[in-house]
């Protein structure tokens, strides 16, 4: 396959690409903005998991407001050391530290950490992720998230990390950097009392759930409704190929119109004009 794009390029032909079923021929800048499109669309759901959690009790704590998207910065926190960590909430690091990447450890993890010698290690995998409460007798205390089979240590011991959110709700968001991390026998523990330490309603829940799930049917629906258009309806590679370009541009107006009318009929209701007559030149019609 890279051969053959290879070639195409080199040649100027077009390439033809596979989408649901639909075959899509299109140039070579054609398919590679369409690939970062779509690439960009699957960095809403990015690397993460499920940010959310129902105890066998019924207690549910949401996460996902801790949880930095792509393109931000990552928490961090420091030890007594001056240990470097550097990690997501429900999701791997959105970037993986200078001094992994020169060690040649740029792997995927939620969580690193620099030491101040400079080495590095990654203290556990998104696909080990487990949810615990910090005390079942007091399911209220908080909750934790654990990272397990991180890179090994002495002893052929695999690293793994703990995140307490203890709940706090004066706390606000928190921050984790404001206790040190503990790390006994490769098991690392980070503190961090937060507003999300508490139960959450489920409506917040499924609240966060649709937003996320949202804006990955928008980000499906322009990228699948643009390389329509182009393949199908001979729009260029602008903004003529958005799907339903004029409905769009008509959203604004009809806004305006909406906002308008719901103004004028709120004005009339407060000036108690809402009759079965109206009145027009001295005279009143039915």
């Amino acid at each position: 396959l890279t051969q053959r794009l290879g070639a195409e390029v080199a040649e100027g032909r077009g390439c033809e690409v596979i989408c649901g079923g639909i075959h899509l021929k299109m140039n070579i800048s054609c398919f590679l903005l369409f690939t970062t499109l779509f690439t960009l669309s699957l960095s809403v759901l990015g690397d993460t998991a499920q940010c959310s959690h129902t105890f066998p009790n019924g207690q549910t704590f949401d996460l996902s407001g801790l949880r930095r998207p792509y393109g931000q910065r990552d928490w961090y926190a420091d030890d007594r050391n001056g240990n470097m960590y550097y990690f997501n909430v429900c999701g791997d690091a959105n970037e993986v530290p200078e001094a992994c990447v020169h060690l040649q450890k740029a792997v995927q993890a939620p969580v690193f950490e620099v030491t101040n010698e400079s080495d590095c290690f990654w203290l556990g995998q998104l696909r080990s992720m487990e949810w615990e409460l910090i005390d079942e007798n007091e399911p209220a205390a908080g909750v934790e998230l654990y990272y397990f089979d991180g890179e090994q240590c002495g002893g052929g011991r695999a690293r793994d990390v703990r995140i307490q959110f203890f709940c706090d709700p004066d706390a606000g968001v928190g921050k984790p950097l404001d206790y040190y991390v503990l790390e006994e026998d490769c098991h690392y523990s980070v503190t961090w009392p937060s507003k999300y330490g508490c139960p959450a309603s489920s409506s917040s829940v499924v609240g966060w759930s649709f937003v996320t799930w949202f804006f990955a049917a928008v980000a499906a629906y322009l990228f699948i409704g643009a390389a329509y258009n182009v393949h199908y309806q001979g729009a260029t590679v602008s903004t003529e190929a958005i799907p339903h370009l004029e409905f769009w541009r008509e959203v604004p107006v009809l806004a305006m119109e909406g906002v308008r009318y719901t103004h004028h009929m709120v004005a009339r209701l407060r000036g108690g004009q809402l009759h079965q007559y109206e009145k027009v030149d001295g005279v009143e019609y039915e």
